[in-house]
């Protein structure tokens, strides 16, 4: 653990951070047999399950992902092939369905979709109330500089995938 902190201190433990988290992507990505966008929705509706809902719509993927509604479409045909994720009737809209992870509670796969989670779950609870505000704080702050460059960049090449509002 490094203990101090100077802001080189924080750029370099960032970026420590971000190639370590690639690696483990990599890995899990690699452990079961599915891209970056399958484990994004995986997680979502993981995340979205951890929160008392089940499901969500395929609308809401597109917009999770930034990706067309066929390409959406095309990833779930593709995670309900391989049994990732199951479509149910929407109960208000006849025309729509509800899309619902089947991870098996317990399973390696959902251990490995969360590793990232509770890995930032625990570092956390080890932190005080203040700490954790300005973490929170330090973040979005961040996050506002990464969307604006990312704005920057959309701009002068054009749209690209944008970062979800915090």
């Amino acid at each position: 653990m490094r203990h101090t902190a100077s802001a080189e201190n924080v750029v370099r433990a960032l970026d420590d951070l971000v190639s370590v988290e690639k690696s483990v992507d990599r890995a899990v990505l690699h452990a079961l047999g599915i891209g970056p966008n399958d484990a994004a929705v995986l997680r979502h509706l993981l995340d979205l399950e951890s929160r008392g809902t089940t499901t969500t719509t395929p609308s809401s993927l597109s917009d999770l992902l930034g990706i067309s509604s066929a390409a959406t479409t095309a990833l779930i045909d593709r995670l309900a092939g391989a049994g990732w994720v199951e479509r149910q009737p929407h109960p208000q809209d006849r025309r729509s369905v509800l899309i619902r992870a089947t991870v098996p509670p317990g399973s390696p796969a959902r251990r490995l979709l969360a590793v990232r989670r509770v890995a930032i779950s625990s570092a956390a609870a080890g932190l005080g109330a203040q700490e954790r505000r300005t973490v929170v704080e330090f973040l979005d702050e961040l996050h506002r500089a990464e969307q604006h460059h990312l704005a920057e960049a959309t701009a002068v090449t054009g749209p690209a995938e944008s970062l979800p509002p915090r």
